[in-house]
């Protein structure tokens, strides 16, 4: 069986000094050998799905999962980081965003999950990028 060549990752001006607001790295619970990465980048969710895999050089492919302009969900992380709340509220504000990461990590791995990886295709909720 032939694999797909990856499509390289474009990244924008100056995406190499983007800091992650929140970055969280779990081992998957479901898929044997996976790892996710999760982050919030320019106040938008991201996570990054490492699969081992048995062949190349590094044993491994990398994909970029983002949620799709149309979904909405985006801008609950830009309304949250905007938000000028009172004391409490900024103590917690990072706990609130990882938390939302949390749950909507869970949609973006089901979605992903519920994909083709050998074709690259998946439901339009989401964007799939094979970074390695």
């Amino acid at each position: 069986m032939e694999q797909q060549q990856p499509e390289p990752y474009e990244e924008h001006e100056g995406a190499e000094n983007e800091v992650p607001e929140v970055s969280i790295f779990q081992a998957s619970r479901d898929h044997y050998g996976v790892f996710y990465r999760l982050d919030i980048i320019e106040h938008e969710p991201q996570l990054r799905i490492i699969v081992p895999v048995e062949y190349g050089a590094l044993k491994m492919e990398v994909y970029l999962v983002r949620l799709s302009g149309r979904t909405g969900i985006n801008s609950w992380f830009r309304s949250l980081a905007s938000y000028r709340g009172s004391a409490t509220f900024e103590r917690t504000r990072e706990i609130s965003q990882q938390h939302l990461l949390y749950a909507v990590a869970e949609i973006m791995k089901q979605l992903f999950w519920a994909g083709d990886l050998d074709q690259m295709r998946f439901p339009p909720e989401i964007e799939v990028t094979r970074l390695v």
